[in-house]
């Protein structure tokens, strides 16, 4: 990701000749940029699969928050254990993250 450090928004001109040009505030015609430019599919890629971890976490979340909602509205699970730790604030924690 540090490849990417340093561009800020990307513009599409059009150069006068009709061709366009990526505007990425560096030298455009450098072996960077270049390099950089020839690396995206990898960047989408990584990103891809991010977004899918990022979604099989939030389906784990959500079956924790309905399990341990299950449990307690049946009685089945003390909402306080004898060491403190709350049902409550687990479940509460699995909903909000899950948003």
């Amino acid at each position: 990701m540090t490849l990417f450090e340093g561009i800020e928004e990307w513009e599409v001109e059009q150069r006068p000749d009709g061709d366009y040009a990526i505007k990425t505030g560096r030298d455009n015609f450098s072996l960077e940029e270049a390099e950089t430019i020839a690396k995206l599919p990898t960047l989408i890629d990584e990103l891809k699969k991010m977004y899918a971890r990022e979604d099989t976490l939030l389906s784990a979340l959500r079956i924790i928050r309905d399990d341990l909602n299950d449990g307690m509205a049946q009685g089945h699970l003390p909402i306080e254990s004898t060491h403190g730790v709350s049902a409550r604030k687990i479940r509460n924690f699995a909903n909000d993250a899950s948003q």
